[in-house]
């Protein structure tokens, strides 16, 4: 085995349905007085309630305001209002938009954070935040904002649509999916990175053909929470640029940008991952596989986007998408730097990096049918046997598209 080193991060996580009910002794716990709570309207209910519960301990000033990608101008009157309460924790009962902005008021003022996540953003779990301002999303780390208590309750996420779902458990794969090869990977990461897919990957059809059963849920968040501590522990690369880029330029709803790209970003980058690639076919449960095609058609299957145009994306926009991912990334598995393709013709080109975003732009046609992402097919490691013609796709799940809506945040 390799050597490698392996840090994990000090948060207190606790799991299990009705645990909203354990929030305010968890934030009683760490002695505070003065808590500026940060919810989205749709957790208004779940806010109300901890509010309530912190009554007799803490002055507890509630925050609603919040949308996606953390515009700057949003975060600055949520600071001035921490700093006119006098605040000495912040909270946050919500998505990835919510733990967003109170992982911003965490960074700016260094108050402890508990986190009371309704979605599969898995935000909570890493010590990445970002803000965005004159179209562009800033990202970085900090322990400041890694929250000192995250608490998981499957019953805040029964009420999520479909179209919310899907995206979000997309969003958290491709945090699985970039720590089995971005910098920081070590074998304690993959581990975890691994698990969270097969989660993930199990837990999100059951949760589109039933979405009130809290197993499923429940399994769908653990996925959630795991692609959250691998990301956390290791980076993001490429893909989670390339959708950070189409979110702070062209405003694309976060998890949508993740289920539309993901499957190109595999297949762009599975060549040079031979050993990472089948790992994750085998914990999409199709061994010897291509990950792209089963990502691609566990997206379909689940009534989930698979095209940029669909989510608002102009195909003028691709270019400028395409000229600001070779400015920031540049430790990608297939460089993208102008330099290395003019330098060797085993490269991918800057051409190619267009010719995927176009593909991703809209769904390619086939004899009338939709066809998969990936061009060249990808091919499992020589040791493997050859898999027959029929094991490249994905099994389907019983899921009918014309049953699951797909709308939007």
């Amino acid at each position: 085995m390799k050597t490698f080193e392996y840090e994990a991060h000090p948060s207190r996580v606790i799991f299990g349905a009705g645990y909203l009910a354990r929030v305010a002794d968890e934030v009683r716990a760490l002695g505070v007085s003065q808590a500026f709570l940060v919810h989205d309207p749709t957790s208004a209910g779940s806010a109300a309630k901890v509010a309530g519960d912190l009554a007799a301990s803490a002055n507890v000033r509630l925050w609603d305001q919040v949308a996606q990608h953390v515009p700057i101008d949003l975060a600055t009157p949520a600071r001035e209002a921490v700093d006119a309460q006098g605040s000495n924790l912040v909270l946050s009962i919500g998505g990835g938009s919510t733990t967003g902005l109170a992982k911003a008021i965490a960074l700016s003022h260094g108050l402890p954070l508990v986190a009371v996540p309704t979605t599969y953003a898995g935000s909570e779990m890493t010590p990445i935040y970002g803000l965005t301002g004159d179209r562009h999303k800033q990202t970085g780390k900090s322990a400041r904002v890694l929250p000192k208590t995250v608490v998981y309750d499957p019953l805040l996420t029964l009420a999520l649509p479909a179209g919310v779902t899907g995206p979000s458990a997309f969003n958290s794969l491709a945090h699985c999916v970039e720590a089995l090869y971005v910098p920081g990977n070590n074998p304690v990461t993959s581990a975890i990175a691994l698990e969270g897919v097969r989660a993930i990957s199990d837990a999100l059809p059951r949760v589109m053909r039933a979405p009130s059963d809290v197993d499923a849920r429940s399994d769908l968040l653990y996925g959630a929470m795991l692609g959250g501590m691998a990301l956390g522990q290791t980076g993001s690369g490429f893909h989670h640029r390339l959708c950070h880029i189409l979110g702070g330029k062209f405003n694309l709803v976060h998890a949508d940008a993740h289920s539309v790209i993901l499957p190109h970003v595999v297949a762009f980058n599975a060549p040079a991952l031979p050993r990472e690639m089948s790992g994750l076919a085998d914990a999409l449960g199709m061994p010897g596989g291509d990950p792209a095609t089963a990502l691609w058609d566990l997206a379909r299957d689940c009534g989930i986007p698979t095209d940029l145009k669909s989510l608002g994306l102009e195909p003028e926009g691709l270019d400028e998408v395409v000229e600001q991912i070779l400015i920031e990334e540049k430790n990608n598995s297939v460089p993208l730097d102008r330099p290395s393709v003019r330098a060797s013709s085993t490269l991918l080109s800057t051409g190619r990096v267009r010719c995927r975003l176009r593909r991703a732009f809209s769904k390619e046609q086939e004899h009338g049918r939709e066809t998969h992402p990936h061009v060249p097919r990808w091919e499992p490691p020589a040791t493997r046997r050859p898999p027959r013609c029929d094991a490249w796709k994905v099994q389907r799940r019983g899921l009918r598209r014309g049953g699951l809506s797909a709308q939007g945040h």
